[in-house]
């Protein structure tokens, strides 16, 4: 009876292990066969070894246990501890709880790795070693020869694979490092360096391909572990191989400097390179996903490292092709290629700021039809709010847009619709009331100030503006309109002239002009639109997808969980006095690491240095009656966590509590800061944050004349930060900052 319960336990035990989830070698009809094999002889050779080893077993493979693992190692243990209790052990008993034990290691989960594994095969083999001197002599015999036949597989795997790997490592380095270099003369647009490295690495990757998947490789895929480390290199060489076998469509991606403007886009051009970069970005796709998938077992810690490079490699160049796929897909519809698309233009003035950047002292209309632009439309703020007369024009959204700002009738005073700090709200408000101002319905806004018009001038050269000494260009274009034409023309009609002469003549040089290739564009305008001096919105949700990622949407967003803040001031006084502003901005927030509870101080130093007082009355005057040189304006502090309290100078304060776009926005009073002098607001809060991914801090900077200095720290209680194990870290030095900034800090408990 005992002996038919034995064999039974033991039966059962490599049935439950045949249908177990774990991969011992990738093949799914040889992994049924090994778990099997060995959960019904670890069971059945372990059952007639000491009690002692039952116990030290189960205390090796329960360790890193977890979830139904755990689950079943408990059952085991209790029905070993059953059988471990008479005077004699039970073996058919034993042979019940072993069944359940041995099982344990194929339900571990993945973070069981790296250590699951050896423990395992620890507990495995004492059990194993325990119980072979107590079995009758002929099924000792039977199981020691089927050890030494898998001995032998082994050793002939080990060495076959060894050989294969050495023989092909030289042509896996050098067709790594001929595709890498194909790759970086794709993105510099080196169509023939490309074409040449790819040709040297498809041969590399052959030859290594050829090696590695020999009949000396062959018994390696029938040995746990040593199989997946196999399959991980073949894995890595064939999509090394099957991307270097795209050469054409790698190649076409590197033409993108033959794409240019002059008076017009190619869209016949432009879709000709969708469908090989479309091709290329879904080749890379997929051999991402395959290295995924072979990275998911436990590897070898040398060749892990060199698949993460690997992967490291793929996943830069699935950015650039994926992003490279999306532009040249939305380009024709973007360029009119599918019907008339009409812009408007909106500059925005920093020199008396807004939630945006500042307010609108000029627009011009864009239309495009098929791949040319023309500017059809430019002229001064005035002329659109005297399109329509006051009380007219009706906004229906965005609804906290609507909510907030309703109160400085935005429908009338066109000028001040940037007054959010989110540029999609402002943009889409732009889009409704233009047409109510005289204008034509419009399919997208551009937002441009000073600093992004200087960026345009690099690529369109220098401008002559009527009313201006000299030329505007790159170098004084920002000085000019954001300081000295209020120095120099004290008269309001005159200078806005200038800037709707400005942006005209910009605009219309630029859509005129034979420009460079999208990376010469992409050089000159990357650092503008990042730091919101140039912004792009679209109703369309996947052109705004695209505005989004390339960092000029300039839209106020911080995830939820995360840390983070704006600080966006609004001018009350009517002047130009925001040209002169230095804003000094540090944040510390104290963490626990327990809890995700967060404590923090906000401090904002505002100092106002006008060049003087007997300047024009646009600059230095105010509305508010204030001293001459006074900068009056208001602070709005947006944030996911929530006041505590809050001074002026020293002296506490209570703060107007709303909400825009699920933050927390708290505004204060007017605040006057006299000519030299400082205003200093310190905020205290509270509230907390997701630690599951670290610590992740979000700063968006409001685009000002002056770019704003900022510092921010982190303390953290009940944990460490990072691999260094302190408590606290800098995440920003004082330094001026222009564009939205993240840092992420590992915390551990």
């Amino acid at each position: 009876m005992r002996s038919a319960v034995l064999f039974a336990a033991t039966g059962v035990a490599a049935l439950a292990a045949a249908l177990a989830p774990v991969s011992l070698t990738g093949n799914v009809v040889v992994d049924v066969v090994e778990r099997a094999l060995i959960a019904g002889g670890a069971a059945f050779v372990g059952a007639h070894g000491r009690r002692w080893s039952w116990i030290v077993a189960a205390a090796l493979i329960a360790a890193p246990a977890r979830g139904e693992a755990l689950a079943i190692t408990l059952a085991a243990l209790i029905v070993l501890v059953a059988a471990s209790a008479p005077r004699r052990r039970a073996k058919d008993i034993g042979a019940v709880g072993l069944g359940l034990l041995v099982n344990v290691p194929f339900w571990y989960e993945a973070n069981a790795l790296p250590l699951g594994p050896p423990l395992a095969i620890a507990g495995f083999a004492i059990l194993v070693g325990s119980g072979m001197p107590h079995l009758r002599r002929r099924r000792r015999r039977a199981l020691s020869a089927s050890l030494l036949v898998m001995a032998g597989i082994v050793a002939v795997a080990v060495a076959g694979t060894g050989i294969s790997v050495l023989l092909a490592r030289s042509a896996v380095s050098d067709g790594t490092a001929q595709a890498r270099q194909a790759l970086k003369a794709a993105r510099n647009g080196d169509a023939d360096a490309s074409a040449a490295a790819l040709a040297r690495a498809r041969g590399s990757f052959g030859s290594a391909v050829s090696r590695l998947d020999g009949v000396a490789t062959a018994p390696a895929s029938l040995v746990p572990g040593l199989a997946q480390q196999v399959r991980a290199v073949q894995a890595a060489v064939h999509e090394g191989r099957r991307i270097t076998a795209t050469a054409d469509d790698v190649v076409a991606t590197a033409n993108y400097d033959e794409l240019t403007y002059s008076g017009r886009i190619d869209l016949g051009q432009v879709e000709a390179l969708a469908g090989p970069t479309r091709r290329t970005n879904r080749v890379l796709e997929q051999a991402a996903g395959h290295l995924d998938r072979v990275r998911a077992g436990w590897l070898l810690p040398p060749l892990n490292d060199r698949l993460d490079q690997f992967a490291g490699d793929l996943a830069d160049a699935r950015r650039d092709t994926d992003l490279a796929s999306e532009m040249l897909d939305l380009t024709p519809t973007l360029f009119g290629g599918h019907g008339p698309r009409r812009y408007l233009v909106a500059f925005i003035t920093p020199a008396e700021l807004r939630g945006a950047g500042g307010f609108i002292g000029s627009y011009a209309e864009l239309t495009a039809i098929d791949g040319k632009v023309r500017l059809t439309r430019s002229g001064r703020i005035r002329e659109l709010i005297d399109g329509a007369p006051p009380d007219t024009r009706r906004l229906h959204g965005p609804p906290d847009y609507v909510r907030r700002y309703a109160r400085i009738h935005p429908t009338d005073a066109l000028q001040d619709i940037t007054v959010s700090p989110d540029f999609p709200s402002d943009a889409s408000v732009l889009q409704q009331l233009y047409p109510q101002s005289g204008g034509l319905p419009i399919d997208g806004v551009i937002g441009v100030d000073p600093s992004g018009l200087a960026a345009l001038l690099k690529l369109t050269g220098p401008i002559t503006v009527p009313g201006l000494d000299g030329s505007l260009n790159a170098r004084n274009a920002e000085e000019v309109l954001l300081r000295s034409q209020y120095l120099s023309l004290p008269d309001e009609a005159e200078r806005n002239e200038i800037l709707s002469e400005a942006i005209r003549a910009t605009f219309e040089k630029l859509t005129n002009s034979s420009l460079p290739a999208p990376r010469a564009i992409a050089r000159a305008l990357s650092d503008p639109t990042r730091s919101g001096h140039l912004r792009l919105w679209s109703p369309d949700k996947a052109e705004e997808a695209l505005f989004e990622r390339l960092g000029a949407d300039g839209a106020l967003a911080i995830p939820k969980g995360s840390d983070g803040f704006s600080v966006v001031q609004q001018n009350d006084g009517q002047n130009k006095l925001d040209a002169y502003l230095h804003r000094t901005i540090a944040y510390h927030a104290t963490v626990d690491a327990d809890t995700g509870a967060l404590k923090a101080r906000l401090s904002i130093e505002l100092r106002n240095d006008p060049p003087g007082l007997d300047l024009p009355r646009a600059v230095v005057g105010n509305v508010r009656g204030a001293p001459v040189g006074t900068n009056v304006a208001h602070l709005s502090i947006y944030t996911r966590q929530h006041l505590a309290s809050a001074t002026i100078d020293g002296v506490p304060v209570k703060l107007g509590p709303d909400r825009e776009l699920g933050l927390n926005v708290y505004d204060t009073a007017d605040l006057r800061i006299p000519p030299g002098g400082v205003v200093k607001i310190v905020l205290e809060l509270e509230g907390g944050v997701d630690l599951t991914n670290g610590y992740d801090l979000h700063i968006l900077p409001q685009p000002v004349a002056n770019p704003d200095r900022m510092s921010a720290t982190l303390s953290l209680r009940n944990g460490t930060l990072g691999a260094a194990g302190s408590t606290d870290a800098t995440l920003l030095s004082e330094r001026p900052i222009t564009r939205p900034t993240r840092r992420q800090v590992r915390v551990r408990d």
